[in-house]
């Protein structure tokens, strides 16, 4: 008794229609989430330099403040000088809006709040950040007690 075997011509080919199928499908979600996280990359990426830009013109504007009041300036001055205009020169397009306010608390009474909201254009759209900042009007220079 002898048996034969047949063998088909599917199974000599290799992988079958539905395999291949499979196959692709499984490869395009991968590629899709690939995607995906490429794009929300490069968006987070994007967002970190605007805010980046908003950081490095605040340090200058609340360093320039620091100085003014350090060097005797009080608020109308700041408000109303060309402090502001002078900085902004470096970044075309930004503009800044300044307020003020003190610390209600008896032991602060030389400090004062600086806000700021900074406002720019990036990539078409309009970008706004707010910052705030505890700034002292005067530095003791005692370091040596009495």
């Amino acid at each position: 008794m002898s048996r034969s075997h047949h063998v088909s011509a599917s199974s000599e080919s290799g992988f079958s229609l539905l395999e291949v199928i499979v196959a692709l499908g499984i490869l395009s979600v991968g590629i899709a989430a690939a995607v995906s996280l490429f794009t929300a990359g490069t968006a987070a990426h994007s967002r970190a330099v605007d805010r980046i830009k908003s950081i490095e013109i605040s340090e200058s504007i609340f360093a320039a403040v620091e100085g003014a009041l350090r060097d005797g300036a009080d608020l109308d001055d700041i408000r109303n000088g060309d402090l502001l205009s002078r900085i902004l020169m470096r970044w075309p397009g930004v503009t800044v809006d300044l307020s003020f306010a003190t610390i209600p608390k008896p032991e602060f009474v030389d400090s004062v709040i600086v806000r700021m909201r900074i406002s720019r254009m990036s990539r078409g759209q309009e970008i706004q950040e707010s910052f705030e900042q505890i700034i002292a009007r005067s530095r003791s220079v005692r370091l040596a007690p009495d």
